[in-house]
């Protein structure tokens, strides 16, 4: 089984309060768009395994698309009383790691949609369950296992799925850095932000104060001809918005020089599809 698992961008992000558990509340319209890592399910007799062909990506249960199958599999076996079996997971790396696209929990997500789809009778879980599962694996998952245009709450397990998007192209640009998303909250706690007008992702301003490229790139993007341009979750990523493809041809082919990481992506209404 091939599935495709979406990039998400968050198109506002606000962070209030920390939570007993070490999240933050949250509230943030997330999107998901065209880039994708690719993974393919193969069933193995026993076990899990992880092969990735990006080197820095771990194999074991560092790996959380590991962890998703992990614990689907001991859902399994505690709700029929039976062994389930093992799984070989492949994943073909776009997504750069660390870098506020959820790329990890895109994976994790497909593994749990494409584990569920090879249950049969009452052994696939209802939509319902398998985001509870997802939100036990890592905040974004929720988002990816539902993608589109989503209102997502708490610390991430609330999502209530918008109408579509209007159809936008993204130039997403990724600086050769990593952000640590436990950092940024962190710092946000530790730099007691007041929320400022007009900016849609309370944690930039944290961002931005450690890696100035960040502003550099909103800037460019915007004096290359996007509408308006922020850096998603807790970055280091940046997308800029254009409602027309050639248009975004054009601001995609100026700044790519400049950044290597840099992509041309598109909305789509869904976080993970079948291949």
């Amino acid at each position: 089984m091939k599935l495709r698992a979406y990039a998400k961008i968050n198109l506002s992000l606000r962070v209030f309060d920390k939570r007993p558990d070490g999240f933050h509340n949250l509230e943030s319209v997330m999107q998901s768009v065209s880039l994708f890592d690719l993974i393919t399910l193969s069933p193995l007799s026993s076990g899990i395994e992880v092969i990735c062909d990006d080197p820095n990506v771990p194999s074991g249960r560092e790996n959380i698309a590991y962890r998703a199958a992990e614990l689907y599999f001991r859902t399994q076996s505690t709700e029929h009383r039976t062994q389930s079996t093992g799984i070989k997971i492949e994943i073909k790396k776009n997504i750069p790691m660390a870098a506020g696209l959820a790329g990890g929990s895109a994976d994790a997500a497909a593994v749990l949609f494409g584990l569920n789809q090879m249950m049969t009778g009452d052994r696939r879980l209802a939509t319902g369950d398998l985001l509870k599962l997802g939100a036990r694996i890592g905040a974004d998952v929720p988002f990816c296992l539902t993608g589109g245009t989503c209102l997502v709450k708490g610390k991430g397990e609330i999502v209530e799925k918008q109408s579509p998007w209007p159809k936008t192209y993204f130039v997403l640009v990724c600086p050769e850095i990593q952000v640590s998303s436990k950092w940024a909250y962190e710092e946000f706690d530790n730099m007691h932000l007041n929320v400022l007008e007009g900016i849609k992702n309370d944690l930039e301003a944290v961002v931005v104060s450690k890696h100035e490229v960040v502003a550099e790139i909103k800037e460019k993007l915007v004096s290359l001809g996007c509408s308006e341009a922020q850096m998603s979750g807790s970055g280091p990523s940046v997308f800029g918005a254009v409602r027309h493809k050639t248009e975004a041809e054009n601001v995609f082919n100026k700044i790519k020089d400049d950044f290597p990481r840099s992509f041309l992506v598109e909305t789509v209404d869904q976080g993970i599809e079948l291949v």
